[in-house]
């Protein structure tokens, strides 16, 4: 994940000295956060309530465990928009093997693609999941026999999620993360995300909020070494706060209520009572629902290069209107 990155600003530097271009700026390179690479552990939502679908897809297009065996065995965990630990199970994906997920349905699966163990159902339930690629063995058993070893460079991922009642749909990568240095642990960014009021965002785009059709907004809260396995991240228990804007088209930036969640997030940008924006409140065009100021307690949410603690928020959003839709990663700064 890392050196790719880095590979591709070097490059792009290159090219700009032997061109003789006049001045240009590449782009800040992000080592912590992959939408397209491969990553040791990915992040999805999923939404089993009345209602919705959630199918979840994971490939391992590059995991080779540490003795040469293609493949990694993943391990999958599901946590609740309220903090609960719902359930995990041992996933064995041999290299260039996919797998889909139905929450309703999650079960242990063998190398030769054969469902072993209990049925975990998880309807009425929504919040995230955590994947980990973990060093396998000939059996492509269970993590714990080859040390819970992390692999990583090796996963990636997509999530749909769908209303059955309006019939709309999104799909969306999985939010990819690789390990620290010392490959003991998922590592997320080593920056703080929103170190102030007035500096670091998170970004939501949307279409003009009050023409939507339906509206899916997930924000989800991680902090590392706080999941069931080692090195696994898991939810941040605490409560995160944020200051919220709608920045509109013109530029002109609109207060909102604060927002205030725990583990996972669950809204919608259409004007409501109990949304992100109150139907008090008037948006007529396009724009960013903004989050600035963004704290796990008392601190800002984010880390040190130290690694170990660091926290970080990641949104996504679905919308639709009428039968124009999409699904979008919320954006930060790299700070």
């Amino acid at each position: 994940m890392r050196g790719i990155l880095k590979l591709g600003v070097a490059a792009v530097a290159l090219a700009v000295g032997v061109l003789g271009a006049r001045t240009s700026h590449a782009l800040v390179d992000d080592p912590f956060t992959s939408y397209t690479q491969p990553a040791n552990a990915l992040v999805m939502p999923f939404d089993a309530t009345t209602g919705h679908q959630t199918f979840l897809l994971v490939s391992n297009v590059a995991g080779i465990s540490s003795s040469g065996i293609g493949g990694v065995t993943t391990h999958w965990s599901f946590w609740s928009d309220s903090c609960d630990h719902l359930g995990d199970v041992a996933i064995c994906l041999t290299l260039n093997d996919t797998v889909v997920v139905d929450p309703t349905k999650v079960q242990a699966i063998d190398a030769g693609n054969n469902g072993i163990g209990p049925i975990i159902n998880l309807s009425g339930n929504r919040g995230f999941l955590t994947v980990t690629a973990y060093d396998t063995d000939e059996t492509c058993g269970d993590p714990s026999i080859e040390g819970f070893t992390l692999v990583d460079d090796a996963i990636v991922g997509t999530v749909t999620f769908a209303s059955t009642v309006t019939g709309a749909s999104s799909g969306n990568d999985a939010i990819g993360l690789g390990t620290d240095p010392t490959n003991s642990f998922t590592d997320l960014p080593d920056f703080l995300l929103s170190p102030s009021s007035t500096s670091g965002f998170l970004d939501i785009q949307t279409f003009n909020p009050e023409t939507l059709d339906n509206s899916v907004v997930v924000l989800i809260a991680v902090q590392e070494l706080k999941g069931k396995l080692a090195g696994e991240i898991g939810p941040v228990t605490s409560s995160i706060t944020a200051n919220a804007n709608f920045v509109d088209n013109t530029e002109v930036s609109t207060s909102l209520p604060d927002v205030k969640f725990s583990c996972a997030l669950f809204s919608s940008l259409i004007p409501g009572a109990d949304n992100l924006i109150p139907d008090t409140v008037s948006v007529l065009s396009s724009g960013l629902y903004r989050l600035t100021n963004i704290q796990n307690g008392t601190k800002p949410v984010g880390g040190s290069a130290s690694g170990g603690n660091d926290t970080f928020v990641y949104g996504i959003h679905g919308q639709a209107v009428g039968q124009f839709g999409g699904s979008s990663n919320a954006k930060y700064s790299v700070l």
